[in-house]
């Protein structure tokens, strides 16, 4: 199943300035996407989505190829991630370069590794009935202990009066996205589709590889994970 993987860059960002440029292990975040695409094995193509040269720049650098500048309205605050893949979708069509399958690659995500990508990829192939997989991860605490935001915990204390505090254990098996991938057929995908759909596989992923960098924090937490030997760089271009 040939598959275009698609790193969207814009060079907005509120929460950390420049957020999918700032090095992380002396690399740009989005660069740990592109090398994980490129590291697997076949001739899939690797594009990166920004509206900026500078950006743009970087990702060819680190061998991404990057067929067009992103417009204006795609790259505002409020553009939508699905529009942004099927604007890329419509470009390669016009090349004449369709591909069976489009995989998003968020920079936030930056230690998913190519192997999981990979084992997503095919199991998406060996399931006919199936039109996208989603990275998820083991959402903790459960939803048991989770109530709208209010002054008080009135909903969390009526719901332990009736059930009682779970030990942890006990707790149900929640998942949530973690916004490591998303691949979806391409067909699916043009007619009107996208990628949570009833028949989206959730593809658990490890706790490492399902952190997402949205907050200072989070980058923090992420430095130290590669300090301290939890996570290794993957593989980079000579720069």
């Amino acid at each position: 199943m040939k598959t275009l993987w698609l790193v969207p860059a814009r060079a907005g960002s509120k929460s950390i300035p420049h957020k999918n440029v700032r090095p992380l292990a002396g690399h740009p975040l989005l660069a740990w996407r592109i090398a994980a695409a490129r590291a697997l094995s076949g001739d899939d193509p690797v594009w990166l989505s920004t509206d900026t040269p500078d950006y743009a720049a970087l990702g060819e650098r680190y061998g991404a190829r990057v067929p067009f500048l992103r417009p204006p309205e795609l790259a505002a605050d409020d553009a939508r991630s699905i529009d942004v893949v099927r604007h890329a979708m419509a470009f390669a069509e016009a090349e004449g370069a369709p591909a069976d399958a489009l995989g998003l690659l968020e920079p936030t995500s930056p230690f998913v590794q190519p192997a999981t990508l990979r084992d997503a990829a095919d199991r998406l192939e060996r399931t006919p009935a199936a039109q996208a997989i989603v990275a998820t991860r083991l959402a903790r605490p459960s939803t048991f202990y989770i109530q709208p935001e209010a002054e008080t915990l009135a909903v969390l204390a009526a719901r332990m009066a009736a059930a009682g505090v779970l030990r942890r254990q006990d707790e149900a098996a929640e998942v949530t996205p973690s916004g490591g991938f998303y691949i979806a057929r391409w067909a699916g995908l043009r007619q009107g589709g996208g990628f949570y759909v009833e028949s989206t596989l959730s593809h658990r992923v490890s706790e490492i590889e399902g952190l997402e960098i949205d907050e200072p924090i989070d980058w923090d937490f992420a430095e130290f994970l590669v300090d301290s030997g939890r996570v290794a760089p993957p593989e980079m271009p000579a720069r």
